[in-house]
Parts: structure tokens; C-alpha cells; sequence
């Protein structure tokens, strides 16, 4: 492997540390993004022929068969849930660590039910600290991919900028009511969304409110033929450092 200096702590800092020491295949390793924190294992993407992009990225949400639960309480949010093999949460305090020096990027892959696949991008990403209600932080104008900029939707739909929220603890911007106890998932509402990828899995399509994988730059929310909305197949997280 190649010698490289790693972080503070006893197991790499994240998949890009992993990388560099010359691991370059796809799997659950241990890294310890906080030194003073206890290790942890994550789902590594290293290969490179995944992703024109390249490898190096820590996977830290990632849905495909409904069969965890994504409604959940501020501190489940914060430690994670769910487990690498099937569907999961990282943690916003992993998260945080994760995110908290240097620049990092965002990959969001969203897959529909008739198997198309599209991405979104951004190259300035970062989550703040529970003191900070874990904001979420992009540059919008560095987004790039084919899946549509649902981040930063409309003035009232933008979810740049906005503190995390779970049905125990509101603080979206709408005042008349919680997002994330309505929509049923723990999420950077605004007033409330224009993309929820923590929303409940549907078979594709359903009716009702819009409480499923929601991104809405790719599918509209509501067909106003049948009146259905569309929910996604699948979707995964991902961040990285960002390459200069």
C-alpha cells in the first residue's frame, strides 16, 4: 500500500483516506472521522469504473427496499440507523465530522422504476454541528448532473441553508405546522420541500400528500391525470473531499 499520513485518530478519516492507501475495491471498512469519537464501519464506493467521477466516496444514506423505517426521532437521526447491508443512516454527528474541515462533495443517485439513472452534484457541501441544528450547506451554482437542482428549487423551496428537522424537533420554516411530522421523515425542510429523499418508500407510484422519495426537478409531484405521485426506487448519499 502507499504510504500516506493518515488523520489523528487510529483508522482512516474517511473512504478518501482509504483510497489513498491503495484499497481501491468496494466495501464496509472502519474509519474514525472523529479521533475523539469511537471508530465506525461505512459503505466504501472505491471503484472507479462506477463512477466517471472517480471512487473515494463514503456512502451515508442509502434506500432500496422500504424495509427500514426513515421516520425517526432527532437523536436516532443523529447517531445513525439502520445497517450498511441493507438501508441506512450514517448519522448527522458523523456527518458533521465527516464534512467539518476542508471541502467535500455531494453525490445524489436516484434511480426510478423503470430502472433510468440520474445524479446530482455538488461540489461545496457541508453539514454543521448539533449546535447548529446540523444546517446543511451547498454552493448552488456548483451544482452539476442530470437529476435537476432540487436543493435550491425556489425561494421558498430551498433547502440550502436549512437546520435538519424530525417530528421531536421542529425547525423548518413553516410556521403553521412540523414538515417533517407531516411528510414522515427526518429531513433540511424549508417550507417544506422540493426534494425529501428521507421520505417513506413507495412502489413507485401512490396517492395522497407527497411523503415518498422525493427529488422535484426530476418528476413533478403530481401527475394531474390520475392525480398519483411518483416515488423512487432507489437513492444513495455520498460524500467525498473535493478534488481541486
Amino acid at each position: 500500500y502507499t504510504a500516506v499520513p493518515l488523520s489523528a485518530g487510529l483508522y482512516p478519516q474517511d473512504c478518501h483516506e482509504i483510497y489513498q492507501l491503495g484499497i481501491k475495491e468496494n466495501g464496509i471498512y472502519t474509519i474514525q472521522p472523529d479521533p475523539k469519537k469511537p471508530a465506525l464501519e461505512v459503505q466504501t464506493l472505491n471503484a472507479q469504473k462506477m463512477y466517471k467521477s472517480g471512487g473515494e466516496w463514503t456512502v451515508f444514506q442509502r434506500r432500496f427496499d422500504g424495509q427500514t423505517d426513515f421516520n425517526r426521532t432527532w437523536q436516532e437521526y443523529c447517531d445513525g440507523f439502520g445497517s450498511l447491508q441493507t438501508e441506512h443512516w450514517l448519522g448527522n454527528a458523523v456527518l458533521y465530522a465527516l464534512t467539518a474541515s476542508g471541502h467535500h462533495t455531494l453525490r445524489i443517485t436516484l434511480q426510478d422504476w423503470h430502472n433510468q439513472t440520474r445524479h446530482a452534484n455538488y461540489n461545496n457541501f457541508k453539514v454543521a454541528g448539533e449546535n447548529q441544528r446540523y444546517m446543511f450547506r451547498l454552493t448552488a451554482r456548483d451544482y452539476h448532473g442530470d437529476a435537476g437542482n432540487a436543493f435550491s428549487y425556489s425561494k421558498q423551496y430551498n433547502h440550502d441553508g436549512r437546520a435538519f428537522s424530525t417530528y421531536d424537533r421542529d425547525h423548518d420554516r413553516y410556521a403553521a405546522g412540523n414538515c417533517a411530522r407531516y411528510y414522515g421523515a427526518g429531513w433540511w425542510f424549508d417550507s417544506c420541500l422540493a426534494a425529501n429523499l428521507n421520505g417513506r418508500y413507495y412502489h413507485g407510484r401512490y396517492s395522497g400528500i407527497t411523503d415518498g422519495i422525493y427529488w422535484g426537478t426530476w418528476y413533478i409531484l403530481t401527475d394531474y391525470r390520475t392525480g398519483e405521485r411518483y416515488s423512487f426506487k432507489s437513492v444513495e448519499m455520498k460524500t467525498r473531499p473535493r478534488r481541486s
